[in-house]
């Protein structure tokens, strides 16, 4: 883990004040995917809340400046890992800066082409068969809307979860 990584997962882990007040100033609203079981808040004055996908498995947020929220939900048929589903969100030209895991979560976040991402992957048992659901948000942004979005990253990452 190089220095950023070690400051960029300080700051997800201890937030600092200012960041939690910089997200408290957004007007957070939730969005509730009934057919894969998760939720996620997401600052409603910063980010348009797009149709839900005719599928039912998500939905995109978009804002003027360019940032763009996507979330969606699904059935991990191909057994993979937490770590090698948010592996596959970034690109060639990404430079991760921050990459975690556990057993069934996994985040990684970057640059790429200018812009900043962060991705999130949640696994969960399915009652209904062996097959896990599997949950997924990827926020990218451009790179001078950071001081805005460190804070939605922060809160992004604590909100999204299982529908309960």
């Amino acid at each position: 883990m190089n220095i950023s990584t070690h400051a960029f997962a300080a700051a997800l882990a201890v937030l600092p004040t200012s960041m939690s007040a910089m997200a408290a100033d957004h007007q957070w609203k939730t969005y509730t995917n009934v057919r894969f079981g998760y939720s996620i808040c997401y600052p409603a004055d910063l980010l348009a809340a797009q149709p839900e996908a005719d599928n039912g498995d998500g939905r995109v947020f978009s804002a003027k400046s360019g940032a763009e929220l996507r979330v969606w939900g699904g059935y991990n048929v191909m057994e993979q890992t937490a770590d090698a589903i948010v592996s596959d969100l970034d690109s060639p030209d990404a430079v991760v800066s921050y990459h975690r895991a556990k057993e069934n979560w996994a985040v990684i976040s970057g640059r790429e082409n200018g812009r900043v991402f962060y991705a999130k992957a949640l696994l969960r048992p399915n009652g209904q068969n062996d097959i896990d659901s599997l949950h997924v948000f990827r926020l990218t942004y451009p790179l001078d809307e950071a001081k805005t979005y460190e804070a939605v990253v922060a809160r992004l990452a604590t909100c999204f979860r299982p529908a309960r």
